[in-house]
C-alpha cells in the first residue's frame, strides 16, 4: 500500500471517530470541528500547493530580501565586514576590522596606523585597503595571536585574492 494512502485512511478513520463523538456531545461541536478541520486542510493544501508549484517564488523572495547584500557579504567570526571594490584596490570598513580585533579606538587612530590607505565614503565611513591591513596585521603587536593570523589568511584568501583573479579575468577579456 502506498504509504500517503495509508497516511490518508489513517487520517480519515481517526477523522470518524473524532467527529463520531462529537455527535455524541451535539451538533454545534461538530460543525465547529468540521469548519476547523476544512479550514486546517484547506490552508495545508495550499501551502503545499505553492511549495510544489511556485518554488521560483521562494528564490525570488531571497533575492530581494538579500539583494543589498548579494556579491559585498563578508564575515569574519561571526563580525559582518563591509568589504568594496572600485576596480584599482580593495577597501574594508574600519569599524567591522576595528569589531574584529575587539579594539575600541577612534577612527582617526586606524586610519594614521596606515598613512596614505585610507579614504571616507559618502557617508563618512573609514575604509581602509585590504592590502594595507594585511600588511598592518603581520606587523602589529599581537600578531602572533591566532586569531589575528586567521583574519589575516581569511582577508588574503577571501577578499584579496579572488579580487586579483576577477581583474586578470577581466584584463584578459578585453
Amino acid at each position: 500500500m502506498n504509504s500517503r494512502l495509508g497516511r490518508a485512511a489513517l487520517f480519515a478513520v481517526l477523522l470518524m471517530v473524532v467527529l463520531g463523538w462529537t455527535q455524541v456531545l451535539g451538533s454545534g461541536v461538530s460543525w465547529a470541528l468540521v469548519l476547523g478541520v476544512a479550514l486546517a486542510t484547506c490552508l495545508i493544501g495550499g501551502l503545499w500547493w505553492v511549495a510544489k508549484h511556485l518554488p521560483d517564488l521562494t528564490a525570488a523572495i531571497r533575492e530581494r530580501f538579500w539583494a543589498r547584500d548579494e556579491g559585498n557579504y563578508h564575515a569574519f567570526g561571526g563580525v559582518s565586514l563591509r568589504v568594496e571594490d572600485d576596480g584599482r584596490h580593495v577597501w574594508l570598513g574600519g569599524q567591522g576590522l576595528l569589531r574584529v580585533l575587539g579594539r575600541q579606538e577612534a577612527d582617526d587612530v586606524l586610519a594614521a596606523r596606515m598613512p596614505g590607505m585610507s579614504r571616507r565614503d559618502a557617508k563618512g565611513a573609514l575604509l581602509l585597503r585590504v592590502d594595507a591591513v594585511i600588511d598592518y596585521l603581520g606587523h602589529m603587536p599581537g600578531r602572533q595571536d591566532p586569531r589575528v593570523q586567521k583574519l589575516r589568511r581569511y582577508l588574503e584568501r577571501d577578499v584579496l585574492h579572488p579580487a586579483a583573479e576577477r581583474r586578470r579575468r577581466d584584463a584578459r577579456a578585453r
